[in-house]
């Protein structure tokens, strides 16, 4: 019940991590500027503004990137299309027009409509789902149909078997579990771009403050030290640490979610059914590729006896609550933050000093206060 919820809260630990590794050139040189008297930290007033806007303009910076990335992604569905590479619509594959009835009943019964089914050129007995937010596919590859094949002892039961596989992939769409992952991605994609940004810029700083009067070689070399030292420690923290936790826990609790996609499989198209497809794979098959899956046996019993039910089967209920606060709390991250670095008041400034910008927001403001 509660799988979701937990792997999208180490998501945005593992996010806090990562702004860490961010905010260190920030800390680096803010160092020379605190005073340590008595076990007592201190800072003067106007280095700890400086040092609190530094912070939460990362922050900000780092969630609105991540906004607009997945804004594009969801009109333009790059991070999609670069995953199906070597993949091919299975309508343009020969002898596999089998599977149009086949899918059609899995996206009735799921009521996912905008799902693309693909087809992989791979002995690799393997079947995997692949979304963004605006963008759905389910992956068999050649290998599974093969194997299936040769192992049903008549069409029937390679249909039921098959079916019960692309409708567990289903699962995985209408729950979006790609969720944690794709946001951990979209995190590392921006703080990578924003880290060679600031250690350019950085370093740039570090070049230029060598021939300032009253800073000296020995300030500059102490602060790119500590610098090199902060982001070493930090990274090497997190990927070693951190990275590692997380993956550990993440297996954990995707076991939960492979037998909820298990159950979701069943209710849809029987429990004898999975149980059958699963039994066909055995441990070899692709659910057991990888420590996230559960023995074959064990999901075995859980869905053996499942009934088909008459209702289409929707996103679990704690798993859609979960999507809606991870995708809502990107923005109001964003926003807060935004408010604490004093974004609004510098965009409220520079509206107010270009005269064509402020005569259409206002114009714009006008109307929109006539509806609302």
């Amino acid at each position: 019940m509660f799988a979701k919820p937990f792997s999208l809260v180490l998501v945005y630990i593992l996010t806090i991590f990562n702004i860490l590794i961010l905010v260190s050139p920030i800390i680096a040189a803010s160092l020379p500027f605190i005073s340590i008297e008595s076990g007592l930290v201190s800072v003067d007033y106007d280095t700890y503004q400086r040092i609190k806007f530094s912070i939460c303009f990362v922050i900000f910076l780092v969630s609105f990137l991540m906004l607009i990335y997945l804004v594009f992604d969801f009109l333009f569905g790059f991070s999609v299309r670069s995953s199906l590479k070597g993949c091919t619509p299975y309508e343009k594959v020969k002898d596999y027009d089998f599977l149009t009835d086949l899918f059609n009943q899995v996206k009735s019964k799921f009521g996912e409509r905008n799902v693309r089914l693909y087809i992989k050129k791979s002995d690799e007995i393997n079947a995997y789902a692949i979304s963004s937010l605006g963008t759905k596919a389910i992956v068999l590859t050649r290998g599974l149909i093969d194997h299936y094949l040769a192992s049903s002892p008549d069409p029937k039961i390679f249909l039921y078997a098959l079916r019960s596989v692309i409708g567990h992939e289903m699962s995985h769409l209408i729950n979006k579990d790609f969720l944690p992952t794709f946001l951990i991605i979209v995190n590392q994609k921006v703080t990578n771009f924003i880290s060679k940004i600031f250690h350019y810029l950085f370093s740039l700083g570090m070049s230029l403050a060598r021939f300032t009067p009253y800073i000296g070689t020995q300030t500059v070399n102490a602060i790119s030290w500590i610098y090199s030292l902060f982001n070493f420690l930090i990274t090497a923290f997190n990927r070693l640490i951190v990275y590692n936790i997380y993956e550990f826990l993440r297996r954990g609790v995707m076991r939960f979610v492979e037998y909820r996609c298990d159950h979701q499989s069943a209710k849809a198209f029987g429990g004898q059914n999975m149980a059958l497809a699963l039994s066909m794979l055995g441990e070899s098959g692709y659910f057991t590729l990888f420590s996230t899956h559960p023995r074959t046996k064990s999901r075995i019993n859980r869905v053996k006896n499942i009934k088909i039910s008459d209702s289409i089967i929707h996103a679990r209920f704690f798993d859609g609550l979960a999507n809606y606060f991870a995708l809502m709390f990107l923005p109001i991250i964003c926003l807060y933050f935004a408010k604490q670095a004093h974004i609004d008041l510098m965009v409220r400034e520079y509206v107010r000093n270009h005269e064509t910008i402020n005569r259409k927001v206002m114009t714009l403001w006008h109307l929109m206060s006539k509806f609302f």
